[in-house]
């Protein structure tokens, strides 16, 4: 009995079962019929989307970007994609073959793209598929707009001349590669189809310039076309705010002229420079440029901020600082350097110079540059009195070991190794007196250099200087102190002292010049392959300083990255620093001061030229000459309270001559003799040279002359 009744249940559930999967199919098949036949009909349709409702984005008007001058940098422009529906719904038959071939005709005289032909067999063709979005035009103009409105058919109202515009905004940039990287740029996003910037300024300050997204509901009303309801605002939509930079664009247009021709002579990969304002840490100018791989010269990358490399012999100045900060050691103690090599720890350490410095004091240690007094330094004072965690604690008291605080995206923490660091090795710290086995940007180690210009006061750098609105401020960022001493008063005095013998008797003798102090420090380090475990034979060349050096102004940092000939900083960096510190000097009134103009009873100012024209003037005048018997054709003239001084110009063969407060005629008559273009900028007198005096040219070079 207990069976039976099993199997008589068990056949109720597979009855009921089989029911239910009759009756589920049976609605399945009644449901696709009923959508098949009346709601995927277009009446339908229409009506159910009728009813639809979205949340729309739109994109406020982005803020502009401008120079401390109020040049703009960076701006927004509306413009229009261009497409045609060559089916539009009032576009006949007989309209469109009367109107293709003017409109044709029209569009290929336009555009200059392609033939009528090719326009009216694209159109046509297009037609005969049913292609409802042909593409015409991309990133048009306003101005262009309006004109191509005018044109056959699509003079017509949308549904009967087929031509669809969809309006955009899009990112200009005036200066064009200008300061490109540190600007950033902007794309959209794949979401909500809106702007945002992606690098840059235009991404550190995407909230500023970007403003207030309005959002708004929208109703459809037929076929792709979507209707604004009316009160259905959620939020008003509301303009960025502009960006007032402290960039210098004129600077900056030099800035990037020097180092672009130093990358070109010197077949280097990439290099970059700041400047930057001593007291404020406000960047004047920020070039990065890159071969790309025609051979020319791009903002790819923002070197001078992201790129975090064994800097070499700059960081020699923090090293030794650490060490005078200790009391450990004293400028005139004497290290013996012997013939230029060592082995410390199983590491080769040598000097530039072939059989070496011999003995030096520490003063003449850092102005020469001797890898091998450094390290002895560094070993006497840390290593032999196992004080290393005090070294590295003394390096960070600094400064030297944290992030600048720029306001551009991608800096990064520099990397210091300590001794509980596995990549640390016995020789680590002799490596580290020479600026290898660590990793610092550009910008990080120009912010210590800044701040021993600085009296010891670290400010943070910056480039944004305000916000503003319809042309008023709205915030202003007063400089930033990061650390108001870094050191004492008697370390700063022997820092600033040695950064200055290293222009005068050390590495970059090669850029003194009577007209104002510089102080800085070379610095060239070779690539090392962690992989390999060996040097690649490619090299980062630097300079790094500040002038004048008594009151300083401005701190520059130049890096020159695998130059193929001429690869240590004073050969390949120091002389960018100079061009660019000249440039300044002669520009800046406050530091170089208009001569005032004499009284009437003093001897008029006089410029520099050929000897016997000269002669000729000043006789006419009856003035007074010193020296007028002097053996030269070409002479520099000194206005003296009764007479004017000659003294020779001295042109010697193969060296760049002081040519400035020359004629531009005596200018180009003097670098023609020596075999040399000439390339003007301006008139007048000259003011500025590319080449800087008493530096070695050959024929053929081109140099260029700013007149004023």
């Amino acid at each position: 009995m207990k069976n039976r009744k099993k199997i008589r249940n068990s056949l109720v559930v597979r009855i009921y079962l089989l029911c239910f999967l009759v009756l589920l199919g049976m609605f399945v098949i009644l449901g696709k019929i009923f959508y098949m036949s009346f709601l995927n009909s277009k009446p339908v349709k229409d009506v159910l989307e009728q009813h639809a409702l979205r949340v729309e984005h739109q994109q406020p008007h982005r803020g502009d970007i401008y120079d401390a001058k109020g040049r703009l940098l960076a701006t927004s422009r509306r413009c229009y994609d261009i497409y045609m529906d060559p089916c539009a719904g009032g576009l006949t038959d007989d309209l469109f073959n009367k109107n293709i071939d003017s409109l044709s005709l029209r569009l290929s005289n336009f555009f200059k793209d392609m033939t009528p032909a090719e326009y009216k067999e694209k159109l046509t063709k297009s037609r005969k598929q049913k292609r409802r979005y042909v593409s015409i035009a991309k990133d048009i103009s306003r101005k262009e707009h309006e004109i191509l409105k005018t044109f056959p058919l699509f003079k017509y109202e949308k549904n009967k001349g087929g031509l669809i515009e969809k309006p955009k905004m899009l990112r200009a940039n005036p200066f064009g590669q200008l300061m490109l990287r540190t600007i950033g740029y902007v794309a959209e996003d794949k979401k909500n189809k809106l702007i945002q910037g992606r690098a840059g300024l235009e991404y550190t300050y995407e909230r500023e310039l970007g403003g207030r997204i309005g959002k708004s509901y929208r109703k459809k009303i037929s076929g792709n076309n979507w209707l604004t309801v009316k009160n259905g605002k959620i939020i008003d939509v509301e303009s960025g705010l502009d960006l007032i930079t402290s960039i210098d664009i004129d600077l900056q247009d030099y800035v990037d002229r020097v180092l672009k021709k130093q990358l070109t002579d010197l077949r280097a990969e990439h290099g970059s420079v700041v400047v930057m304002e001593v007291k404020t840490g406000y960047i004047k100018a920020i070039a990065n440029l890159q071969r790309s791989k025609d051979n020319t010269f791009e903002e790819a990358q923002n070197y001078a901020v992201g790129e975090n490399l064994a800097p070499g012999s700059t960081f020699k100045l923090p090293v030794l600082m650490a060490a005078l900060e200790d009391d450990l050691i004293s400028l005139d103690e004497k290290i013996e350097t012997g013939n230029g090599h060592i082995v410390y720890k199983g590491v080769p350490v040598d000097d530039v110079k072939k059989g070496g410095y011999g003995t030096l004091n520490v003063k003449q240690v850092f102005a020469k540059s001797s890898n091998v007094g450094m390290v002895k330094i560094v070993d006497k004072c840390y290593v032999k009195t196992k004080s290393i965690r005090h070294f590295l604690k003394q390096l960070d008291a600094l400064g030297i070991g944290t992030k600048s605080g720029i306001d551009i995206y991608g800096e990064h923490k520099p990397m210091i190794k300590s001794p509980g660091n596995r990549l640390w090795a016995p020789s680590t710290p002799g490596m580290m007196a020479q600026g290898y086995e660590i990793k610092i940007s550009p910008l990080q180690l120009l912010t210590f250099y800044n701040a021993i210009a600085n009296n010891g006061c670290m400010v943070k750098p910056r480039v944004v200087k305000s916000f503003g609105k319809n042309g008023e401020p709205v915030k202003n960022f007063e400089p930033e102190v990061i650390n108001s001493s870094i050191c004492s008063k008697q370390t700063l005095n022997k820092a600033r002292e040695i950064l200055r013998e290293v222009v005068l008797t050390g590495t970059a003798s090669c850029i003194n010049t009577p007209e104002y102090a510089i102080s800085g420090k070379t610095g060239t380090a070779e690539y090392y392959d962690s992989k390999t475990k060996k040097h690649t034979g490619l090299y980062r060349a630097s300079f790094v300083g500040y002038f004048p050096s008594e009151k300083p102004k401005y701190s520059i940092i130049v890096v020159i990255n695998q130059p193929e000939i001429n690869y240590y900083g004073a050969l390949a960096a120091a002389p960018v620093f100079r061009q660019i510190s000249d440039k300044i000097f002669r520009s800046d009134r406050d530091l170089n001061p208009p001569a005032k103009t004499p009284p009437v009873h003093e001897i008029p100012y006089s410029k520099n030229g050929a000897k016997d024209d000269l002669l000729t003037v000043f006789k006419a005048a009856k003035i007074r000459i010193d020296n007028e018997n002097i053996q030269s054709r070409w002479v520099k003239t000194e206005a003296c309270e009764q007479q004017v001084r000659m003294t020779n110009a001295r042109i010697k063969k193969g060296i760049m001559p002081d040519l400035q407060f020359f004629g531009a005629k005596d200018a180009v008559c003097i670098l023609s003799q020596m075999g040399l273009n000439t390339k003007l900028i301006g008139r007048g007198f000259v003011l500025f040279q590319s080449i800087p005096a008493g530096q070695p040219v050959a024929k053929g070079q081109t140099i260029k002359l700013e007149l004023r």
